[in-house]
This record gives C-alpha cells, structure tokens and sequence, in this order.
C-alpha cells in the first residue's frame, strides 16, 4: 500500500443495510471503498482491482466468506482479510489456516476499526496507517 493513496478495501456482505453501514464507515475512515453483495461479485471485483483489505460476512448465498478468502489468499496472500459473522461457529482453525481476523456481529465500531488499522498495517509494514 501507498502512503500517497488512500487504502483500498472490498467490503461484501449480502445484506444492502450492512454494506452501506460498513461502507460509510470506512470512507469517513479515509479508505477507498467498493462493495459486492456476493461472493462471485466479489471475486470479480478482486480480479481487477488493488485492494489492500477485505471486510466479508461469512454467510451469504452461494457460498460463504470462507471461500471467497480461499480465493482471495490464493491471488494475493498478503492482503489483509477481516470476517464478520453473527454466527457462533467456531472459525479459530480457519482464521489461524487463512490468516483473517473474525469480528462477532452486532459490531463495534472501535473494534472494527482497530482491526482494520492493524490489518493495514500488517498489508505495509513500516509505512503508517492513520484512520481518520
């Protein structure tokens, strides 16, 4: 990631309220942000774009967060992935396999945005990361 340019952030949740919540946040944040509201949505989304974070709920129709951050680890292994989930599933050997970071829904907005700086950072080392 660029420190003259504003990180790039994919958020995908199928839930239109969701989307548009997480989506305002992160542009108050100072984040370019797009959205999909499916898993092949987003993986089209991904294969043309620079994105240095995706924000992804784990259910959603056609498949789940899981193999969308298959996917996306597969194309890029650095990049930084946060799942949100109201499920109660455990999803420790999956995060710890994939390297995501698991947020439990209802969200807290000083959580999430604590992930996300710390997911940004992780994507480029060295260079600061500071959410507005």
């Amino acid at each position: 990631m660029s420190e003259a340019r504003a990180p790039r952030v994919l958020v995908v949740d199928d839930d239109e309220h969701v989307r548009a919540v997480l989506c305002d946040a992160l542009a108050h944040w100072g984040c370019h942000v797009d959205s999909a509201a499916s898993i092949l949505q987003a993986l089209a989304l991904f294969a043309h774009g620079d994105y240095d974070l995706v924000l992804t709920d784990f259910r959603m129709p056609g498949g789940d967060g899981l193999d969308l951050i298959a996917g996306v680890r597969h194309a890029d292994p650095s990049i930084g992935v946060i799942m949100l989930t109201a499920s109660s599933i455990d999803l420790d050997a999956q995060s710890r396999q994939l390297e995501f970071t698991v947020l439990r829904k209802p969200l807290h907005f000083d959580e999430l945005k604590l992930a996300v700086s710390q997911a940004l950072a992780r994507r480029s080392p060295g260079s600061p990361v500071a959410l507005h």
